[in-house]
């Protein structure tokens, strides 16, 4: 009866455990399947991007904002601004007079 019992025990637990193996299993490869797809919509949106990026570096280039303003006969103006009356920020206008040190050296 002894035997019986303890056969009886080790074949459902190896079932139990073959099942619990094969459920892990599914959802391994479920998960797996869902990773593929998010990897390849992820591949999707970096082409696309780049292509935007690229499509967008030749309207706004400096070449083809040239040429665009050529088509309207506009004329590029030449900057230069000069203020000869500029401070430089932060600086003392006044002249940084001597600390007095108390004590014997002076210093």
């Amino acid at each position: 009866m002894k035997l019986k019992i303890f056969l009886y025990s080790i074949a459902v637990s190896m079932f139990i455990s073959i099942s619990i193996h094969l459920i892990t299993n599914t959802r391994i490869i479920l998960l797996s399947e869902q990773l593929s797809s998010v990897n390849s919509e992820l591949v999707k949106l970096q082409l696309e991007k780049e292509l935007t990026s690229n499509l967008y570096q030749e309207k706004f280039s400096i070449e083809n904002i040239e040429k665009i303003s050529k088509g309207y006969n506009f004329k590029k103006l030449d900057v230069f601004v000069v203020n000869t009356n500029l401070i430089s920020p932060y600086k003392l206008n006044e002249e940084i007079s001597q600390v007095s040190v108390l004590g014997f050296f002076n210093k």
